[in-house]
Formats: structure tokens, C-alpha cells, sequence
């Protein structure tokens, strides 16, 4: 099968629509397809990543050329930059994965109606979450998202000695805010590491100072790939308090492959990424949240990868997740 995957963001910017479309290409490229990419994404001229070509969207030519060469085109969230090429040809196979709830969020403008009116009538629609297919305006097939079990999983060197993380970047709508004043209600002592980097670090770290948790918070910077599962195997409980409405959550699913013991918000599809393997609160709910963390610091540790969670993370690698996207594509 000829793939040519369009998508507005992609390697080597941050983030989990780049993460898994990346992971999918390659496994696609794996499995004997054939598979290009066009991105907005700017790109070194000539860029291919383990065979598979790499065009920026503003070469037309090798556009169209990419277009009439492939049996499908995917689009991981729809973008209306690359539906142009449907004009040339409204025929041709179109499959678009929806990682979030933009098409639901988006202004009622035109942009907004066309858009919806492609996914109605004229794609085959995938949903990472179930959540996410009860708010699309159409049919879709949930496919749920796949994480690196390269990198995340267990490395017995490793000592989980620290009781909390959080993982996310700093900015109002990942929760880090709630789960540092839910960490104020604490009796017992603890200590939360908090991973990653954004608009909002200034102002957490003043908080932080404010609360006199100095010494029991401590902020760690960005990590990715085998450094951040490395940093997941030395804590005991991984806190996702998104206040936003997550598409799915990958980073949970990396928590779990790590052995954390997972808290989560019932953020959209946050409770279906951790697979029912986590304690679900309410989202915003501080109380709940800090409930949550003092029974954990009282819970005597159990074995991190039960059966059951092996079996679910098993299924969410990407070539297993890989297989489910081409048999839609099929």
C-alpha cells in the first residue's frame, strides 16, 4: 500500500500527535507499505527519517506528485492546507484520525462547517478514545494510541525510592497547579517531582515557596525518551491532573509501562488511556485529589505489572496499533 500521511505538525517537534504519527510511520514503513509524509513542519532539505521521505508543505509540486502516487491519504486531525488536493481528485481514499476535541471546540466560521462536512461525508474516521468518538459530528472507529515500550518500561537498576510525578508541560490546563495545593493538604511527608517545561514555571515555583514545599517539590526540567522512563522508575505514584479535556493521554500510558501506580482527572479520555490500571478523581476537584495522594502514601507497595496490565500495554504498542490504523486504511 502506497501511505502518504499529511500532517501540520511533526519530527522533530515535541508533543504526542508528533509522537504517534511518527511511531506509525515507521511501523507502517515496517511492515512493507510504502510511506511519505508532507508536513508544515519545517524539515532540513532532503530529510528522511529510516527510509521514509519527508516533504515540507510548501513544495507543490512534490505534493501533487505524493497525491497521485498514494493509495491513501492519512491526516492525524484534519487540516484544510493539504484538502486542496481533493479537488484534483475527491475520489481518493481519505482516513483522518482525531487526537482531540478541536473539531468540536472550533468557532462556528466556515473553516469550522467545511471541516465538519469533510469528516461527515467524505473520510473514514479513527478516534484514540471513546470520548473522543461520542463528540465527533460522524461514525468513527476507536483506535486507542501506542506508546514507545522501547524506552518505557521497567529497568530493574533502578530504585523507586520518591513518592510523586508529574509529567506535562507547565501550562494551566495540564493540572500541575491543583496538584501542587492538593500536595498543601498533606499530613504525612512526601515528596513530588515535578517533569517538564512551559509558560507557567515561573509562577509554580513561586507557589511553591509561598506553600513552604521547598523542600518536598522539586522541579526537574524537560526529559524525554529513556531519561523520563528512567525518572517514572524512581517514583511510586504518577499524577495526569489535566483540567482540559484530554483526547487520550499517552503520557499515562507511559506511567503505567513504567510501573507507577496512576492517579488521573477524568479529563475526556483520560480514564480509557490508563485502562481502568489507575484512581480516577473528578477534575478540579482538589479534595478528591488530595485524598487520593494520602491514601497512596499509606498504601504498602504492590507489584507494579499485574497480568491484567501487562496484557493491556501489550496491546498498545505500536506495531499492534499499527496493524489496527492499515486495516482501516484496507
Amino acid at each position: 500500500m502506497k501511505i502518504l500521511i499529511y500532517s501540520s505538525v511533526f519530527y522533530p517537534a515535541i508533543g504526542g500527535i508528533e509522537n504517534l504519527t511518527l511511531s506509525l510511520a515507521r511501523e507502517f514503513h515496517k511492515s512493507g507499505h510504502h510511506v511519505k509524509v508532507v508536513t508544515e513542519q519545517r524539515q532540513k532539505p532532503g530529510k528522511t527519517i529510516d527510509g521514509i521521505e519527508v516533504v515540507h508543505s510548501s513544495c507543490t509540486l512534490q505534493q501533487l506528485k505524493l497525491f497521485f502516487w498514494s493509495d491513501v491519504l492519512y491526516m492525524p486531525n484534519i487540516t484544510l492546507k493539504g484538502m486542496w488536493l481533493f479537488l484534483l481528485n475527491p475520489f481518493k481514499k481519505l482516513v483522518i484520525s482525531h487526537n482531540d476535541f478541536h473539531l468540536i471546540h472550533a468557532a462556528a466560521g466556515h473553516k469550522a462547517k467545511l471541516k465538519n462536512s469533510v469528516v461527515k461525508l467524505f473520510a473514514r474516521n479513527i478516534s484514540v478514545s471513546r470520548s473522543v468518538a461520542e463528540a465527533l459530528p460522524a461514525d468513527s472507529t476507536v483506535i486507542y494510541n501506542c506508546y514507545n515500550n522501547n524506552d518505557f518500561r521497567i529497568y530493574p537498576d533502578e530504585t523507586r525510592s520518591t513518592d510523586f510525578l508529574f509529567v506535562g508541560r507547565l501550562v494551566s490546563q495540564k493540572g500541575c497547579e491543583l496538584l501542587i495545593k492538593a500536595c498543601r493538604r498533606l499530613q504525612k511527608p512526601f515528596h513530588l517531582s515535578i517533569v517538564g517545561d512551559g509558560v507557567e514555571l515561573d509562577r509554580l515555583r513561586a507557589m511553591v515557596e509561598e506553600f513552604g514545599l521547598g523542600d518536598q517539590i522539586s522541579f526537574l526540567g524537560f526529559m524525554r525518551d529513556e531519561a523520563l522512563a528512567r525518572t517514572m522508575n524512581r517514583h511510586r505514584v504518577m499524577i495526569v491532573p489535566s483540567l482540559g479535556a484530554e483526547g487520550f493521554g499517552i503520557v499515562a500510558l507511559e506511567g503505567l509501562a513504567c510501573g507507577c501506580r496512576m492517579i488521573v482527572s477524568n479529563a475526556g479520555g483520560l480514564p480509557e488511556a490508563v485502562g481502568g490500571f489507575a484512581d480516577v478523581f473528578p477534575v478540579g476537584d482538589e479534595a478528591a485529589l488530595a485524598a487520593l495522594l494520602e491514601r497512596s502514601l499509606f498504601a504498602p507497595f504492590a507489584e507494579p505489572m499485574s497480568q491484567g496490565r501487562v496484557r493491556y500495554l501489550q496491546g498498545r504498542i505500536a506495531p499492534n496499533v499499527a496493524r489496527e490504523y492499515l486495516d482501516v486504511f484496507r
